[in-house]
């Protein structure tokens, strides 16, 4: 019996391209994800964007990182941006907590990319938000409240008890 598989097109609005305020909502351990040099530990950070779509929701984006905090790797690159001053040695040796980082207001860089005839709304630079007064503001935006984090929903695996169960 066949099992056929069919890409269902984009259901969800793009965000548009642009510079938009957004809070981070959610840092997700994905585990070790195969990449062209081998295995690679992955994590992907959720961004929910201030701007709205037209039935009223925030535009939900995540970047997917390796699991890094090398000088030339993205993840500390943008974790440096977002916060807007560089990690000192110190906290480097101790390790960035990223859950510290969940609810801090930033901005981001969207970019549209078209691949295969489909358009994605890729985020290219996370920068740090900054107030009126124009300051850096890191809790002055709040989230709307509709996104769940991925470790509070049902069903939940870790990505070890993915890795060996399976779906």
């Amino acid at each position: 019996m066949p099992l056929i598989v069919k890409e269902d097109p984009n259901e969800y609005p793009l965000c548009p391209d642009g510079l938009h305020s957004a809070v981070l909502v959610d840092a997700v351990d994905l585990g070790k994800q195969e990449s062209p040099w081998g295995a690679k530990h992955k994590l992907s950070l959720v961004f929910e964007t201030q701007l709205q779509d037209e039935e009223g929701n925030q535009y939900i984006l995540a970047k997917r990182y390796t699991w890094s905090l090398h000088e030339k790797s993205n993840l500390r690159k943008d974790l440096e941006r977002f916060r807007g001053q560089k990690f000192t040695l110190d906290e480097l040796a101790h390790g960035v907590d990223l859950e510290a980082f969940i609810g801090m207001s930033c901005n981001i860089l969207v970019v549209h990319n078209e691949k295969e005839e489909q358009v994605y709304a890729n985020i290219e630079s996370v920068l740090p938000y900054k107030n009126t007064n124009g300051k850096v503001a890191y809790f002055e935006l709040t989230p709307s409240g509709n996104y769940q984090r991925v470790i509070e929903r049902e069903g939940y695996k870790t990505p070890e008890e993915f890795a060996l169960n399976g779906v």
